[in-house]
């Protein structure tokens, strides 16, 4: 993710990043976004997350956060 945000002069914009190697368990264990909560210094209940998989709306869920179900493109089609 850092060379793509890199390569579009993007990485500047971010403050905090949560890559897969920074957690231990993938979704739809919570572990990425209660990862980027404790980096941000914020409350998983304070939190909302757009999400484009069911997979994610459940690592939301299960971190406590709010979430936003976000269609992909194909299935906006």
């Amino acid at each position: 993710m850092v060379h793509s945000l890199s390569a579009l002069s993007l990485l500047d914009k971010f403050d905090v990043l949560v890559c897969a190697e920074d957690y231990e368990r993938g979704k739809p264990a919570p572990d990425c976004f209660l990862t980027a909560a404790a980096r941000l210094g914020v409350e998983p209940r304070d939190c909302l997350v757009f999400e484009d998989t069911e997979m994610g709306i459940e690592a939301a869920t299960a971190a406590g956060m709010a979430s936003v179900r976000v269609p992909t493109a194909l299935e906006r089609a």
